[in-house]
């Protein structure tokens, strides 16, 4: 039977992988990010990205969600959307206090 991290390297070998976004090209991004990603993820290094994201990205959050992979938002839907939600509410009320001149 073939495991979850046959199956990847299996993926990988028959699609290539996209290249990673550069340390410019992330901080050129002005809009606000939200990035979840799962502890146990084969495709990405949620730790490296985790530190990497809000450094290069001006207002980011990166969060990473135990107990999955490299669906987070599948396998904890609930978590997931809660912490966006969150995220939205915080970016909304940021944006309205920018308006409103404070």
């Amino acid at each position: 039977m073939m495991c979850i991290r046959d199956s990847v390297r299996a993926y990988r070998i028959r699609r290539p992988a996209p290249l990673p976004l550069s340390e410019d090209d992330l901080s050129g991004i002005r809009n606000p990010l939200y990035l979840v990603l799962g502890k146990r993820s084969l495709l990405v290094h949620p730790q490296r990205q985790l530190e990497r994201v809000p450094r290069l990205i001006p207002g980011a959050r990166a969060e990473i969600v135990s107990g999955t992979g490299h669906g987070p938002q599948i396998d904890h839907a609930d978590v997931v959307n809660r912490r966006m939600l969150d995220f939205m509410a915080s970016v909304d009320s940021s944006l309205s206090a920018g308006r409103n001149g404070g």
